[in-house]
């Protein structure tokens, strides 16, 4: 543009000498009215075509200008990390700077940028072009302007992060982790939440799932009626006074807390007679015990459903284990379903004292960047990994028919299908899922890893492999539109964890295999901006 200016220029000036001799000769010449009629109107026409030349410099920048312009603003826009006019200015400011660098001969004067607060980014700019001929008429140099309107194309966004905290992601690879989740929700989570909002849900899992405040709405409630103990017979079977204890024949009991007659307590019973106010004990002959002394210890329900649960381990074991805020699988037909816990309630958990309930609870949807870290910085590692179970419970975090489950609405996952919403689930592990469940406490047939024989019911899992309900898991959800990213740590050679990553993911592009902590953390950034690039379109 410079080099054509000064081509002009000097068409110009030759131009401009050229009409002077052109005027002089027809002055002096005699050769008639009509020459020097022409030769006299040749100085207004000349003017008009520099003029015109002029004009179309001015028309020539003003385009150029518009589309830095259009440009500027469009990239201004595009940059979500940008939240106010402060920062929009800067970087559209940059851009019209480069996009203009090679018109020399025009001078920026103006330059503004203003973002509302629907998103939409206002820009204006002006420039000074330096004319040939018309500054003897306008008395300085050509203003041009261009302004431009971009609206911000968003998206609102719902993300559920689904955690790996067992016991083999201990010591480093947590603080990793942590890391990793704190850099996702600083890039995801925006400040400004309108017109369209950016959340996060957590859910971390180790041997299932801690639900905390929602787990008598999500499991069902809990059988955790006692009966007062007032009596006890050294006889064969023993019979025990517990009046009005609503038991019948065939019901499993948890003794706790009797005094004199202790040999009784922290075992589960079968009633094998009853009266109103007696309850015989099949099979248990307290010929040798001690003499039960004064009233005190209660009866309590030991089956499936109650606070106690007493079972016959792998091992042949007599077992009792007593409820947690845990969670576990959702049975029958609506196990790999999002239905309402009104429909299908979620599993029970009966844990072992060596592997028990982890102490993490999950985090619905929410754009409080402080709480969500909160929650971050509070994971630790411990237990066997269940991670169907945290695969269900992000996509209850992010199903609509789930929405009733929190009392807020700002935690309420929007329809699937809305206008402008994109949904994603994030499955991060560092290993084979090995826990699988029958009852509420871990199955037969549970993989290396998950605790002893003497640990696990003696029953095989309700829905199969703790794999295999995974993938069902991962299909499902993929079926209603959400988007799933899968984070493989350091799971190496492991085959059945290799599978799971694999087959849980959108596709392989979705897919992450970080063997170092520092890769993690790269891993989590680049979601981070994928899911950013989804969110803004073009």
């Amino acid at each position: 543009m410079m080099e054509q200016g000064s081509a002009i220029r000097r068409l110009g000036a030759a131009f401009g000498s050229a009409a002077k001799q052109f005027v002089r000769r027809f002055t002096l010449s005699k050769a008639g009215g009509v020459a020097l009629i022409f030769g006299l109107s040749f100085i207004p026409l000349s003017m008009l075509t520099l003029c015109a030349i002029d004009f179309h410099r001015a028309s020539t920048v003003r385009m150029a200008l518009q589309d830095a312009l259009d440009a500027a603003s469009l990239a201004a826009a595009r940059t979500q990390s940008a939240t106010t006019t402060a920062q929009i200015q800067t970087i559209g400011a940059n851009v019209m700077a480069a996009n203009m660098q090679t018109f020399n001969d025009t001078v920026i004067t103006t330059t503004t940028f203003t973002l509302s607060g629907d998103g939409t980014v206002t820009a204006h700019a002006a420039a000074d072009v330096t004319p040939l001929v018309a500054n003897m008429f306008l008395g300085g140099p050509m203003q041009v302007g261009a302004d431009s309107v971009v609206k911000r194309a968003s998206k609102s966004l719902e993300v559920a992060m689904v955690l790996d905290t067992t016991g083999s992601m201990s010591g480093s690879r947590i603080t990793d982790l942590k890391s990793a989740a704190n850099d996702l929700i600083d890039l995801v989570v925006q400040a400004v939440q309108t017109p369209h909002y950016s959340k996060i849900a957590i859910v971390p899992y180790s041997q299932a799932v801690n639900a905390g405040t929602y787990v008598t709405t999500a499991r069902g409630a809990i059988d955790a009626n006692s009966t007062l103990i007032t009596g006890a017979t050294k006889a064969n079977p023993v019979v025990i006074t517990a009046n009005g204890h609503g038991r019948a024949v065939g019901d499993k009991i948890y003794i706790t807390g009797v005094s004199g007659m202790t040999q009784l307590n922290g075992k589960v019973y079968t009633i094998s007679a009853k009266t109103t106010n007696t309850i015989t004990l099949q099979g248990i002959n307290g010929t040798s015990y001690s003499t039960f002394s004064g009233s005190g210890g209660r009866v309590y329900c030991a089956s499936p459903g109650c606070q106690y649960y007493g079972y016959t381990a792998a091992d042949g074991s007599a077992q009792v284990q007593q409820v947690s805020n845990c969670v576990t699988e959702r049975t029958g037909t609506n196990a790999y379903t999002d239905v309402a816990p009104s429909t299908a309630l979620v599993g029970r958990n009966y844990p072992d004292s060596g592997n028990p309930c982890i102490t993490q609870t999950f985090t619905p949807l929410t754009a409080d960047k402080t709480a969500l870290h909160n929650v971050i910085t509070g994971l630790s590692a411990s237990g066997s990994t269940a991670g169907q179970i945290g695969i269900a419970w992000g996509w209850y975090m992010l199903s609509p028919n789930w929405g009733s489950l929190w009392p807020s609405s700002v935690n309420r996952p929007a329809a699937y299908g809305a206008d402008e919403l994109i949904k994603v689930a994030i499955i991060m592990t560092d290993g084979e899922f090995n826990t699988n469940y029958c009852n509420g406490v871990i199955a037969k047939d549970a993989a290396s890893g998950s605790g002893a024989s003497s640990t696990h019911n003696n029953c095989n899992g309700t829905n199969g492999s703790a794999f295999s309900q995974g993938i069902a898991l991962c299909n499902a959800m993929k079926a209603k539109g959400i988007i799933v990213y899968t984070v493989g740590f350091d799971v190496g050679s492991d085959a059945s964890a290799q599978n799971l990553v694999n087959s849980c993911a959108t596709d392989a592009q979705h897919v992450y295999q970080p063997s170092t902590g520092t890769a993690l953390k790269d891993a989590f950034r680049s979601i981070a901006n994928d899911i950013m690039k989804l969110r803004i379109a073009s």
